[in-house]
């Protein structure tokens, strides 16, 4: 399957981008594009969805690995507080799951499919 790419220019910033809005190069990721990603998406962020996202790509960066869900939502439990370390409040934040989560993190989507 050929992905189609192009660049997207934000405030002056230049990013790799495939057609279905997915970041290709995890090392330009920044706010904005999180923020262009989500509004591509139909997804208002709070922050809550900003704090997760956070905690996803810490997670990423220190186990070199995509978090399952379960992993994610444990780190919520301790930064968020239980109430909302649950699947449950994930997917009220990120209702299509976790890819949407990895999406708007700029995490590569290697191994995932949409």
């Amino acid at each position: 399957m050929t992905t189609i790419s192009h660049y997207l220019h934000i405030n002056g910033k230049k990013y790799l981008i495939s057609e279905n809005y997915q970041l290709l190069d995890l090392n330009a990721w920044d706010h904005k594009v999180r923020d262009y990603i989500a509004q591509k998406l139909d997804l208002a962020l709070t922050n809550d969805h900003k704090r997760v996202i956070e905690l996803i790509r810490k997670s990423y960066t220190e186990r070199k690995r995509h978090p399952y869900v379960r992993v994610v939502t444990a780190d919520m439990a301790k930064d968020m507080g239980p109430e909302k370390g649950t699947m449950k409040y994930f997917y009220n934040l990120f209702p299509r799951g976790i890819h949407q989560a990895f999406q708007i993190a700029g995490l590569p989507m290697q191994g995932f499919c949409f």
